[in-house]
Order: C-alpha cells, then sequence, then structure tokens
C-alpha cells in the first residue's frame, strides 16, 4: 500500500511540473506594470519551425537561430516572439531575411490566440519587423493592417501604452512593430528609433507609440554585429549596461516609465551568400555561448530587478550542434528573477 501511494504521489508532482513552469505568468501581480517585468524572448523565432524545402539547406547554413519550434518555446515559458514577416501573394509569411521558415505570420497568431484561450491568466509580446527582404509583392502594408483587423484575432489583441499592467493584458498579445503600417497602429504599438548601435545615447532614444498619441520610453540594445575582434566583449558590456539601468530604474507612472529591449542576440561568425558576407548559424550559436552565460551570471551576483524583454538564440536548449548555448537554463534564470524583486501575488 505505501509503494502504490508513492507511486501516486511521485506521478502527480510529475504531471503538474510542467503546467507550473509553462504558466509562470499567472503567478505574477495583476498591478505589476508590464514594463517592469523580466521576460524571456527569442531573436528570429520562427527559425525554430525549420525552412522550407527548396532554402533548407542555406536555412540550416545561415539563418537558424532556435532549435525550439513556436510550440515548444512557448512551452518552455517563452513569451516574447521575434516574428519577421514579409508578403507572398495574399498572405503573410515569415522569413530570416530572404531564407523563408516553414510558418506563416497569421498561423503564429492563431496558435498564440489559442494557447491564450486555453491560459488566460498568460499574455505574449510580438516584437515585429517587416522582412523586406522576402517580399513577393508591394502590398505588405495592407497585409498587415488586414490581418490585425480580423474577426478571428483583433479581439486578442492588446493596445499599447506606457503603464500597462499584467491585469490589462491577460490573454492578449501586444504586437508593437518596427515598421508603421499604417498611419497609426492597429493595434500595439509603432517603434522608432530603434537601434542596432552601442552607443547609449542612441540606444536611450528610442520610443514607442501606441494609439491616439500614447507613448513611452523604450530603451533597445541590439548590438548585433560580433564577428569583428573585440566585438563579442562590447556585445557583452552592453548587455551588462542596459542591465545595470534596468535593474535598478524604478518605472511607476506615464512620466517615467521605460520598455526594455535587451537584445542577447548577434552573430560571431560569418561566410559569403549572394556575393556578401552574412552571418552563420553556428555564429549565432557561438554568441549565444557567450552572451547567455553572461546574462546567467549577471542575474546570480547583481540585485534583483527588471531585465526587461531579453531576446535569446537558442532560447529552451542547452547544447545545440556541440555549442554550449545555455539557453534553457537562461529561460529559467529570467523567468525566476521576476519572483525575487516583485512583491507576492495577492
Amino acid at each position: 500500500m505505501k509503494k502504490n501511494v508513492l507511486l501516486i504521489l511521485v506521478l502527480t508532482i510529475i504531471t503538474l511540473q510542467p503546467a507550473e513552469a509553462g504558466n509562470w505568468m499567472s503567478k505574477l501581480p495583476d498591478n505589476a506594470l508590464v514594463c517592469m517585468l523580466s521576460i524571456p524572448g527569442t531573436h528570429d523565432s520562427g527559425t525554430g519551425n525549420g525552412f522550407e524545402p527548396d532554402v533548407e539547406a542555406y536555412g540550416e547554413r545561415f539563418a537558424r537561430t532556435q532549435d525550439l519550434d513556436i510550440a515548444r518555446q512557448w512551452k518552455a515559458g517563452i513569451r516574447a516572439f521575434d516574428l519577421r514577416p514579409c508578403s507572398r501573394g495574399d498572405y503573410l509569411h515569415i522569413n530570416h531575411s530572404v531564407i523563408s521558415t516553414n510558418v506563416r505570420f497569421d498561423e503564429v497568431l492563431f496558435m498564440l490566440r489559442d494557447l491564450l484561450i486555453a491560459n488566460p491568466t498568460e499574455f505574449a509580446i510580438i516584437h515585429m519587423n517587416h522582412e523586406s527582404d522576402g517580399d513577393t509583392e508591394r502590398n505588405y502594408n495592407d497585409l498587415a493592417a488586414g490581418l490585425l483587423k480580423d474577426n478571428r484575432i483583433k479581439n486578442y489583441l492588446a493596445n499599447f501604452n506606457s503603464t500597462l499592467s499584467v491585469k490589462d493584458v491577460r490573454g492578449k498579445i501586444l504586437i508593437i512593430s518596427r515598421d508603421r503600417y499604417a498611419d497609426e497602429p492597429v493595434a500595439g504599438g509603432f517603434f522608432s528609433g530603434w537601434t542596432g548601435s552601442d552607443n547609449w545615447e542612441r540606444q536611450t532614444s528610442c520610443r514607442i507609440r501606441g494609439k491616439a498619441g500614447t507613448e513611452a520610453a523604450c530603451y533597445v540594445q541590439d548590438y548585433w554585429e560580433t564577428h569583428a575582434p573585440g566585438t563579442q566583449q562590447t556585445k557583452i558590456d552592453v548587455i551588462r549596461r542596459m542591465l545595470d539601468f534596468s535593474t535598478r530604474h524604478e518605472s511607476t507612472s506615464r512620466d517615467n516609465a521605460v520598455w526594455y529591449f535587451n537584445m542577447a542576440s548577434a552573430y560571431a561568425l560569418v561566410d559569403t551568400l549572394l556575393g556578401k558576407p552574412f552571418a552563420l548559424s553556428d555564429g549565432y550559436r557561438l554568441n549565444a555561448t557567450n552572451t547567455n552565460a553572461a546574462v546567467i551570471e549577471y542575474l546570480k551576483s547583481h540585485q534583483a530587478g527588471p531585465t526587461g524583454i531579453v531576446m535569446v538564440d537558442y532560447a529552451g536548449v542547452n547544447k545545440s550542434n556541440g555549442y554550449k548555448v545555455r539557453g534553457k537554463e537562461l529561460v529559467k534564470a529570467i523567468i525566476a528573477n521576476n519572483f525575487r524583486y516583485l512583491p507576492k501575488k495577492q
């Protein structure tokens, strides 16, 4: 009898653990500001779904930044997704530069919608960037605006404002676009001033604008070229500098709210494609080996505070093609960081 009881207890624990890990946002207090959270995200999220057959070899060599598909990214606790749609006939496809993945933009939106219906205490953030290199038509703006107005998705989209709370966005998708597909966002917001510079003044000059003139400061670290000598260390330094600020600044009102996008992603190796230097998938792996470890160590050794949205290469896996990327460990560390400084949910 005792053995049977013990077996039931073990099976119960095994059954509960994945659900508890997957629904970490349910533990966040409703009144916490979204800009004061630590949210793990994936860079070029769609590459985890693989590539279309005619470009698969190029995709595996030059364009892969994730090993997990988007459904498994969600299961691993990822809640921010970097999606690069381009126009293809009458729909939007997800590309990484000229290389097409195996997933459409509307497929991802409907997948996230269904996950939120099943998990209404969660929410998702999408960094949306028009991948114009992959366009087959010049109708991107119409397709983007039309999709976000679609009755099947529009009620699951959040509007942006600087002091969005967790309660405001539970069960919704917040889309912030780097390209203006319309005069004002259909939902979510538009970035302005996004930069790949390592210069602090430029990194702190970004803004997010929502409907009717709502806006907020947004600090962006996206220094992405790390293949020249010394640039890997520069990347680590600028990640830490952003964390030094975000973990110490307390956003409390519209006047002092700051949103953060701290990109751990970059590429440390290049080769030639179509006659020009092009990032290698192993370059993203090499960079992840260094930057993911740097963020993990930072969170262990510094005071607790918001990381903002941290976009990661090879998130949710600790090894990829022989590289020790520590992406699973990093996602867990970012999630756990929330509960080191946020008040407990009442």
